[in-house]
């Protein structure tokens, strides 16, 4: 890359000053330093840099037509679209991108489509947008991307651990699920803001990326996706240790015992009990020790930065906000190698996690010892700790909500909605798992599942509680995110952009 492109290196830097480009100009100038990090190589470098400035060209060239125009409806953006051969969900995320800049605003026209199953709540289909734009120059336009300090400083970092997975000067760590930073290594890139699934997300493109799908439309509770079921392993070593039905931990058999990935990124236990850390899958043997779900914050993504230097396909099993940071990375393409090496995004369900310190006090409330701990699980409302010796102990989720990580107040996703893949327990019974298929890719593998023999599957409509319980429970964890991020308004604190 560097040789094939080096001849315009002063025309990209004389067009990133036109621009105003603080994103690519930053990369620009700090070249030494990332080269010397070594997280990326030379030709990655260069990839990056103008991956990212391809990026912003088609970013500014949209604002200039945009403000050409005096009506932009949604058939105008698909005019765009064509004339200019970009797809229409690119075209779609790079207006969204413009109104997280607050550079146009949008008004948004609803259709809602009332009959569309049993079971399913109506889904409205985006008819028609209103935009209008700011009418200055390019050059005015001010950079939203800020280093994720200030993510961390709102509590709202989610503790993924994919800013420091991608920093090209190391220059970030997650620890204890709470973000850090070096002031004096960081260059205010903000690659790290770009990816981070609390800085912007564009939610209402999510079907459109996961499917190419022609048409903008939300579940309001549980996302856009296929298929549903209820399911469990027929894999007796997983069965013996998984949480539910063990089917998360039966994908990625499959995915390694086909040879469809070469790594896998998850949880295990620490040394510490009961205190996950991130893990690389290097075989199906490997999966015993991520078995299981942990309630404490694990940044798996923090080491995403190990499959920088190779081609490999990479599954990763981790909580929405990681599957958010995936999504959003393909959704905003800069370039980043590790993050394209993710082939399959195998989603989680969570309503929230906790600090290990708030663990420990909720130990204290049962008054069980942590090292008597098997096995932990959120069902019915209440929290449970089951003990090595048979005994189950359990506290109302409403009377320990106060120790659960302030940011998960405002995550909207209960079902990780951007996963090709989602696996829970809520709706299915003891010892199932609610799978919900939600790309044609997630599809495939769950057939493959079951073509191999490997699980036990029910459609979603055989079982109880079922989807509604399912919807009724992703509802309240919307209402109550929506709730909080006004409250977090009202108050003129930081909040995601959704």
């Amino acid at each position: 890359m560097s040789r094939e492109r080096s001849f315009s290196w002063e025309y990209l830097k004389n067009i990133a000053d036109t621009l105003d480009s603080f994103r690519v100009r930053a990369l620009i100038d700090a070249k030494e330093d990332i080269l010397t990090t070594g997280i990326y190589s030379e030709d990655q470098y260069y990839s990056l840099v103008f991956k990212l400035f391809d990026e912003e060209l088609l970013k500014y060239s949209l604002f200039e037509f945009l403000k050409s125009q005096k009506i932009v409806t949604l058939d105008t953006l698909k005019k765009y679209s064509q004339k200019n051969s970009i797809e229409l969900k690119k075209v779609l995320s790079l207006v969204e991108l413009l109104k997280f800049e607050n550079v146009i605003t949008i008004e948004e026209i609803y259709d809602t489509i009332e009959n569309i199953g049993e079971d399913l709540a109506p889904h409205p289909i985006l008819r028609d947008l209103n935009i209008s734009s700011f009418k200055g120059d390019s050059s005015q336009i001010k950079s939203i991307y800020e280093p994720v300090e200030v993510i961390f400083d709102s509590k709202v970092c989610s503790g993924c651990g994919t800013c420091a997975g991608i920093c090209p000067v190391n220059c970030l760590n997650v620890l204890n699920g709470f973000g850090q930073i070096d002031k004096d290594k960081c260059i205010r890139c903000g690659i790290c803001y770009t990816v981070c699934p609390r800085s912007y997300f564009p939610v209402r493109l999510i079907n459109m990326y996961q499917d190419n799908a022609e048409n903008v439309k939300e579940y309001s509770e549980i996302g856009s996706f296929i298929e549903a079921y209820s399911a469990r392993t027929k894999i007796k070593e997983i069965a013996e240790v998984c949480q539910d039905g063990g089917i998360s931990s039966t994908c990625l058999y499959y995915l390694f015992d086909s040879q469809e990935i070469d790594y896998a990124l998850g949880a295990k236990m620490s040394n510490t009990l009961w205190r996950p850390d991130p893990l690389i899958l290097k075989s199906k043997e490997d999966i015993i020790q991520t078995a299981g779900t942990k309630y404490v914050n694990n940044p798996t993504l923090r080491i995403l930065n190990e499959f920088n230097s190779s081609n490999h396909n990479v599954a990763v099993v981790g909580v929405p906000c990681m599957m958010q940071a995936l999504l959003k990375s393909e959704i905003y393409n800069i370039g980043i190698p590790s993050l394209n090496n993710v082939k399959y995004r195998i989603g989680i369900f969570c309503m929230e996690s906790f600090s290990y310190q708030s663990l420990m006090k909720i130990c204290e409330l049962l008054k069980v010892d942590i090292k008597n701990i098997k096995k932990m699980d959120i069902n019915k409302g209440k929290f449970f700790v089951f003990t090595q010796n048979g005994e189950e102990y359990s506290i109302p989720i409403k009377e320990i909500s106060h120790l659960a990580r302030e940011d998960c107040e405002v995550c909207y996703d209960l079902t990780s909605e951007s996963a090709d893949i989602s696996v829970g327990s809520i709706g299915s019974p003891s010892g199932w798992n609610t799978v919900i298929l939600r790309t044609k890719k997630g599809k495939k593998l769950y057939e493959s599942l079951l073509n191999k023999d490997l699980i036990e599957s029910k459609p979603i409509e055989e079982v109880k509680p079922g989807l509604p319980m399912l919807q009724k429970i992703a509802a309240t964890k919307k209402n109550s995110c929506k709730k909080h991020i006004n409250e977090k308004k009202q108050k003129k604190l930081r909040t995601p952009l959704y």
